[in-house]
């Protein structure tokens, strides 16, 4: 019930894109168990030293490196938290932030050739998709016409409606 409530609020008041501008070049592919493969989070291309903000208030939970890679993460209202990799961080471990406030600097080495920034988030410790989060609804793959890649109906080239590699949100 408490995840409902969560989930409803953020639908009212989605999060605030972390980078801009957000186009999405991985989406979230839960795993099937705990330890098996899949993406959890989504990946937002954008470029190297690229302001990360905070997607919504909370307290830094964790700033610095995991397995040799820069993480931030915040504990939002609720028990949510959101995590940010590769992030060069702005912010302590306890600090209060604020949304769209700047948490850190884009750095990269997610994916080799490219600069994304990796956003999770997890409810009650389990992963979920961050795009609902974001106030869009699941990516989904679109027909090609004419060689070109095409945007869902009534859904324009703008924040929260990004498309990539075949891919768009509606």
């Amino acid at each position: 019930m408490r995840a409902l409530a969560i989930l409803l609020a953020l639908a009212v008041a989605p999060w605030a894109w972390p980078v801009e501008p957000a186009v999405v070049a991985r989406a979230f592919d839960m795993a099937a168990g705990p330890y098996g493969p899949g993406h959890r989070g989504i990946d937002l291309e954008a470029a190297p030293g690229s302001a990360v903000v905070a997607p919504d208030d909370g307290t830094v939970r964790f700033a610095g490196p995991v397995a040799g890679r820069p993480v931030v993460s915040i504990e939002h209202a609720g028990g949510l938290v959101s995590s940010f990799e590769p992030v060069e961080p702005a912010v302590a471990r306890g600090d209060a932030v604020r949304r769209g406030e700047r948490i850190g600097t884009l750095l990269p080495g997610h994916v080799p050739g490219a600069t994304r920034l990796h956003v999770g988030a997890r409810l009650a410790g389990q992963y979920v998709d961050p795009l609902p989060l974001l106030g869009v609804e699941r990516p989904v793959l679109l027909p090609m016409r004419g060689g070109k890649r095409t945007l869902a109906r009534g859904c324009a080239r703008a924040r929260g409606c990004a498309q990539a590699r075949g891919w768009a949100v509606r």
